[in-house]
């Protein structure tokens, strides 16, 4: 385990990076608002104020997806991919403290599953 740690370490913090940087992506998305986007695709000034709205989500989730693409030249597949997972907790602290969404003991249940399952499987690689 330790060792599989020490020959991923790299490619481990730049995927829990790409992580939370995704799940400030769709943050960003979820407050871009387009309750009143099928009436503004009728005109350019419409579809421009649309795409204003999603920009800053979509620089801040290519940038996670590139950093997630970097990451994964330093360390294998099999241990770095399940990593994602993370973008889920660090997604639901977000929406926790910024949109005050409730977490469940069920919720939270599911997040240390998530949290262990990461661990072992990041100890895993041989």
């Amino acid at each position: 385990m330790i060792a599989s740690l020490k020959r991923n370490w790299k490619g481990m913090v730049l995927m829990l990076i790409s992580a939370l940087t995704l799940s400030i992506g769709s943050f960003l998305w979820k407050l871009a608002d387009l309750s009143d986007a099928a009436q503004a695709i009728g005109s350019i000034a419409g579809i421009w104020g649309i795409f204003l709205k999603i920009l800053p989500g979509f620089i801040v989730y290519v940038i996670g997806a590139a950093v997630m693409t970097i990451a994964l030249g330093y360390g294998e597949l099999s241990v770095l991919q399940p990593m994602n997972c993370m973008s889920y907790v660090f997604a639901l602290i977000i929406s926790a403290i910024f949109l005050s969404e409730v977490i469940s003991p069920l919720t939270v249940a599911g997040i240390v599953t998530i949290i262990v399952g990461v661990f072992l499987i990041g100890g895993s690689g041989e």
